[in-house]
């Protein structure tokens, strides 16, 4: 009950803070300054006697203490916590001073301030900041102060929260400190450990979007996840750069799941689909199925396909409309009903555009990574409204070193923390390659896993696509009869394949009937949702359902 009465805040911010270092400063210099006037009280005689000798001795050893006390008061604000607290005071008092937060009253020519009521709670992880509502004028600024909580206590704002007529605001210092050596990135009961106290839980934030430019420490970061991943379940790999995942490709534990060749990459998509599919077939005649339950509960390993720069995959598509509709397709089925089935994706390019990653399907990532810097609207289009109040600070240098693999993390919808990926001590001699050696392969178990069986001998897997994409263009549909299927407007679904026909695609026919392949009959679905959502023009939802809506 007394806990529910009397909730602790901090202590609370008064005007004379603002002066608290030069309190501190000569309440450590007095007890020096006393026993020099004793010294003096004592040996007053003896110092007429040599007035100019013993002023310059005094004058030196008042210089003396002086200094050390100021660097003692220094040493103190910058290392310890409870002085650290009067410093954050001191700031918060300013701030309030210096912005007219304050209440003045006037007792003739005295003038009287008074701060609304403000405290600060600090341990040596951050501080809470809370301040007053309940109506009083400065309410709307006290609600919308979190930017500049985290510049004026060079801290990094994580979280909000309303108290009882407060709003407390938590800043947190020194993330650095929680980096975590190469060797610490594993698999725990809370999820993926990134950071020390920061988690990716894959069952309930599933999906993870990496964002983050050249330079910014993004492939680095992929490879100590992939590392964490490979070590509790199975992980493909998609490099269209053919850069640094195309080495991992011999590698056992990766069982030859690594794919640079665009025909290979839409291959993985496609089989990875059909792995979910038989998945979920497996779970529903599982002997101890139970609706909602997931993959874990019936001991099957977890997923992933990691897929790097996907931008750069899809932009290989401008021209191939079949294949970019394929694609949105597969990377759609595996976002929203890869979850339960335990299929995850692992999606990172320099900026998630909607060109790219259509909006919708976006907001399905529900943990979100940016590597190095971004501009505002890489920021906005990440991590969304929850953060448009957040300072997304560009550091350099760290402690005089350059500031590699720093970055943001967070769920969508939540604030964004300060982040740094894993130490990796390349200038120790350390290695990706042995260290992916060194890992245990595990064995596929199940049935479902027999999609991504070798192909036959003397054909690659460019010719196994190939002969499955003839497959699948050979089962037409008539026009008519997908009309009749999926209740559409047959006049409706003609003046859309005449919109496509204008942009080079073929429909062929069949005793002067129209026809539909399979990924045909996926566009025409795809458009005719987009249109639906309140696109003005069927020609404008052609173009959103291509090329993205905007971020």
């Amino acid at each position: 009950m007394l806990k529910q009465l009397f909730i602790y805040k901090g202590w609370r911010v008064r005007p004379f803070y603002q002066h608290i270092k030069a309190v501190t400063f000569f309440m450590m210099l007095l007890p020096f300054l006393f026993f020099l006037g004793l010294y003096v009280y004592f040996h007053y005689q003896e110092i007429m006697v040599k007035p100019f000798l013993y002023s310059g001795i005094f004058i030196a050893i008042l210089l003396f203490f002086i200094i050390m006390v100021e660097i003692i008061n220094r040493y103190l604000y910058h290392k310890t916590i409870f002085f650290g607290r009067l410093d954050n005071l001191r700031v918060l008092s300013n701030y309030l001073y210096q912005h007219n937060y304050f209440f003045s009253k006037k007792n003739g020519d005295k003038k009287t301030v008074k701060f609304p009521k403000v405290y600060v709670k600090r341990d040596k992880y951050g501080l809470d900041a809370t301040f007053i509502l309940q109506g009083n004028k400065f309410q709307d600024k006290f609600l919308n102060i979190a930017k500049d909580l985290e510049t004026m206590f060079d801290g990094d704002f994580i979280a909000k929260a309303f108290i009882k007529g407060f709003v407390s605001y938590q800043i947190a210092f020194g993330r650095i400190d929680g980096r975590l050596h190469i060797k610490d990135v594993r698999m725990t009961d809370k999820g993926v450990r990134l950071m020390d106290n920061i988690y990716w839980n894959f069952d309930e934030n599933p999906h993870l979007l990496v964002s983050g430019g050249t330079g910014g420490g993004k492939t680095v970061f992929l490879m100590s996840l992939i590392k964490a991943l490979a070590e509790v379940g199975h992980v493909d790999i998609c490099d269209p750069k053919k850069s640094d995942f195309t080495g991992l490709k011999d590698i056992p534990v990766f069982q030859s799941r690594v794919f640079f060749e665009k025909k290979d990459m839409i291959r993985c998509l496609k089989d990875n689909v059909e792995f979910m599919d038989k998945r979920y077939e497996a779970m529903a005649n599982h002997p101890d199925f139970s609706p909602g339950k997931r993959y874990s509960a019936y001991n099957m390993k977890p997923k992933f396909l990691v897929f790097d720069e996907w931008a750069a995959f899809m932009a290989t598509l401008d021209n191939d409309y079949k294949s970019y509709s394929l694609v949105q397709e597969y990377l759609t089925q595996i976002i929203l009903k890869g979850r339960q089935a335990g299929l995850f994706v692992v999606l990172g390019l320099q900026r998630p555009d909607g060109e790219y990653v259509k909006t919708a399907l976006r907001d399905n990532f529900m943990k979100r990574i940016t590597m190095g810097h971004l501009e505002d609207t890489g920021y906005n289009m990440m991590y969304g409204e929850a953060n448009r109040n957040k300072e997304f600070k560009k550091v350099d240098t760290i402690n005089g070193k350059k500031a590699r693999g720093r970055g943001y993390i967070a769920n969508f919808g939540e604030i964004a923390q300060e982040f740094f990926s894993p130490f990796v001590p390349f200038d120790e001699g350390f290695s990706f390659i042995e260290l992916f050696q060194s890992l245990p392969v595990i064995p596929f178990e199940g049935e479902e896993f027999s999609v991504f069986g070798m192909p036959e001998a003397g054909m690659s897997k460019t010719d196994v696509f190939a002969e499955g994409q003839d497959d699948v263009s050979s089962e037409l549909k008539l026009l008519k009869d997908y009309a009749v299927e999926t209740g559409f407007d047959i006049k409706v679904l003609r003046k859309i394949i005449d919109i496509l026909r204008g942009l080079g695609h073929e429909f062929e026919k069949v005793d002067n009937s129209l026809c539909l392949t399979p990924e045909q009959e996926i566009i025409l679905k795809g458009v005719v949702s987009e249109f639906e959502k309140g696109q003005p023009s069927y020609a404008k939802a052609v173009e959103v359902y291509f090329e993205g809506e905007n971020p």
